[in-house]
């Protein structure tokens, strides 16, 4: 299944902050997934779910791709759903007022069960990075 998403959200914090949530390892744990993630071209990194759901193998490869801080990073995204079906994480940060909007797209091909768990998820997460973050929902 081809994915297409794009969710946007407007946090109180500035960019440098909400850069700071999606590029530090420790921060990114509390609000995505275990990680093993470096904020550098080309680093190869594993996100983890401490109790992955049912049909999920409970990690996801990916490698930064793009990386220009503090404005833009993609990941590649391999879910395990095949091995010629690989997807993009894109995370586009721009100043709105004194806060920040993000906008992550996610792109690429894997199959049905996982496309419906990506889009269900992501609105969570993002849900989570707000809280992570102090802003108040």
């Amino acid at each position: 299944m081809r994915l297409d998403l794009t969710f946007t959200e407007h946090f109180t914090a500035p960019v440098q902050n909400v850069w700071l949530a999606i590029t530090d390892r420790r921060m990114l744990a509390l609000w995505l997934m275990e990680n093993d993630f470096e904020p550098r071209l080309g680093a190869r990194f594993a996100l983890r779910r401490a109790d992955p759901m049912s049909g999920w193998r409970g990690w996801v490869e990916c490698e930064v791709i793009e990386l220009e801080p503090p404005t833009r990073m993609v990941w590649s995204w391999s879910d395990g759903a095949g091995e010629e079906m690989t997807s993009r994480v894109i995370f586009e940060l721009q100043e709105e007022g004194t806060g920040t909007r993000l906008t992550v797209h996610h792109i690429g091909d894997t199959d049905d069960a996982m496309a419906k768990m990506i889009r269900e998820r992501w609105p969570i997460k993002l849900q989570a990075l707000a809280s992570t973050l102090g802003d108040e929902r």
